[in-house]
């Protein structure tokens, strides 16, 4: 006679000893991931927003200190002159009171080796020859906790036309960025403009 089985598959729903089936644990551990995931997402776009924050006031900061010292240092002088030092993008030669000529210049970022651009000032009796090296830097030039200045036209330094009798005008603009070499992610890009325009002092 054939000898014959009837085999009978069950699925179970296995119960474990705190009360939780395997499939409540299962919805409860797709929750937790679930929630993890929308937390850590949550906490990166935090530091991404904080990280943007602190560059960006950085790069402020740096860029409204410049504009101050030369706001200080421009409307106090006499006389005020269009100049192109070799080199640079731009610049201004003033007349102090004191008869020196203070020379400003805005020199551009250099690929190789790398450096930020920057705006510097030397300060010399009149006629002096200066160059480059006779510059003294007013920002930060570290390529990566400093910032990079850019002056290339129509950004830079220019005198304003004014009415015969009235004192020259002097007109300031440029870009300033993050240090070149800082981290090139996007939450630590930052792009600033600054300018303002200073009235030389009638003596």
């Amino acid at each position: 006679m054939p000898f014959r089985k009837n085999f009978q598959f069950s699925i179970f729903n296995f119960q474990f000893s705190d009360g939780f089936t395997l499939i409540e644990l299962l919805v409860v551990l797709g929750i937790l991931v679930t929630a993890v995931g929308a937390t850590l997402l949550f906490l990166t776009n935090v530091l991404k927003g904080t990280n943007q924050a602190n560059v960006t006031a950085e790069v402020k900061q740096n860029g409204q200190a410049v504009l101050d010292l030369l706001e200080k240092q421009i409307r106090g002088a006499t006389a005020a002159v269009e100049i192109t030092p070799n080199g640079s993008s731009s610049g201004v030669n003033i007349t102090k009171t004191d008869g020196n000529s203070l020379y400003i210049a805005c020199f551009n970022s250099i690929a190789s080796p790398s450096s930020n651009g920057w705006i510097g000032v030397a300060d010399v009796s009149p006629g002096t020859d200066i160059n480059t090296g006779d510059y003294e830097s007013i920002t930060s030039r570290d390529t990566i906790s400093g910032v990079d200045i850019t002056c290339t036209p129509p950004l830079g330094f220019k005198i304003i036309p004014t009415a015969s009798g009235s004192p020259p005008i002097v007109s300031i603009s440029f870009m300033v960025n993050q240090g070149i070499d800082a981290p090139s992610r996007a939450d630590f890009l930052a792009n600033v403009k600054f300018e303002t325009t200073i009235s030389l002092r009638q003596y």
